[in-house]
Parts: C-alpha cells; structure tokens; sequence
C-alpha cells in the first residue's frame, strides 16, 4: 500500500526512442536539482544512472531534510509542487485518512528516498520484475509522494511523448496531481501539454 505510478510497455524500446528520451530527461534534470529535488542512483545513494541503457534512480536518503512520521503519506485532493523545507509541518499537512497524512506538496520525512525507478531500454529477469500483460510488460513505482516522486512524473510524460501508444501509463495520482509536473515539461521542452494519464 502506497501512492504508486504504473506503466505498461514493450520489453524493448528502440535505441532512437530510448536515447531521445533520455537526452530529454538529462536536459531537465539541472533544474529538477535547482528545484531541490535531490536524485540519486536506485538505493537512494552516489548518482543517479541515466544512459543509453536505462533510468535508474531514487530520492536522496540522506537529504537532510527535517524528520516527520506522516504514516503512509498520500497527496491531498489539490496537492501540487514540492515542499522541502522551511514550511511549517501543518501547512504541510492537508488532512488525514486512515493510513497517514494526506499532503499539500511532495514532501518527505527525513529521508526522500523510497522505491526506486526503473526504466532499462530492454527489460530482462536481472533489471526488471517482468510481468507480462498482454503484448505489454508491467511495472511500476511506489513513491510515497515525496519530492523524487515529481522526476518519476516529469520522466514517464517524456517517455509518453516519444513512446506514444507503446506506453501506458496509470497512476494513484489524478491527473490534476500530475498537472504542475506537465507544466514544467511543456515549459522545458516545449511539449507535454497532451498527456494523460490512462483509466
């Protein structure tokens, strides 16, 4: 249980479409940082591993950010951006359900590392769960809505812009949740403004 995004794709992307997707995502992943929006590789440690091969990457866990218990946090209903820190934790706080708090902004509770986000050009037994469904292969990432959780959104709008109907992508999220992470990609590479999220 967790807020958790989920896709749907072929087993193997051409390396064309791979590596237009990645020279997009490595162009905005300057001002993901700027933002304050600290990746790191898939344990949450080092870099982040983004080439012609495949997007492995989590949140910082020793980001530094101020400790809080939010249970099992989950985005409030017009939760948008990033919180990192300097906000009080009850404007933070948009509510409660039975599992945890429900959030205003992405925000995390001393360590912004979660379930990593894996997204290897051909998935195989060794970096991937390959569950088939259909023609496609399933996978997903549960990232309990903390600030890593909007470079999971920005990248999977960019893999839909150039995977088209080869990806299908669904989430916890709706599509208003998702909506400042498509701002930022029209805003940064001109495109975005057409995605959306799958039933």
């Amino acid at each position: 249980m967790g807020y958790t995004h989920y896709w749907r794709r072929p087993k193997e992307i051409g390396r064309k479409r791979f590596s237009l997707i990645v020279r997009d995502f490595k162009r905005v992943m300057p001002t993901l940082e700027h933002l304050g929006i600290k990746l790191a590789d898939g344990y949450g440690e080092n870099k982040p591993v983004v080439n012609i091969h495949r997007v492995w990457f989590n949140g910082l866990a020793k980001c530094g950010h101020e400790k809080h218990d939010y249970g099992i946090p989950w985005p409030a209903e017009n939760a948008k951006g990033v919180v990192l820190s300097g906000m009080p934790k009850n404007e933070v706080l948009g509510g409660i359900w039975f599992a945890g708090a429900l959030l205003n902004a992405r925000t995390c509770n001393g360590d912004c590392s979660h379930e990593t986000f894996n997204f290897p050009r051909q998935m195989n037994r060794k970096n991937s769960l390959l569950i088939k469904d259909g023609e496609m292969f399933f996978d997903c990432c549960k990232t309990a809505y903390k600030p890593y959780d909007f470079a999971v959104n920005v990248f999977l709008i960019i893999a839909k812009h150039y995977l088209k109907d080869d990806i299908i992508v669904t989430s916890d999220g709706t599509i208003e949740q998702w909506q400042d992470a498509i701002d930022f990609v029209q805003r940064f590479l001109d495109y975005g403004q057409d995605f959306q999220l799958a039933n």
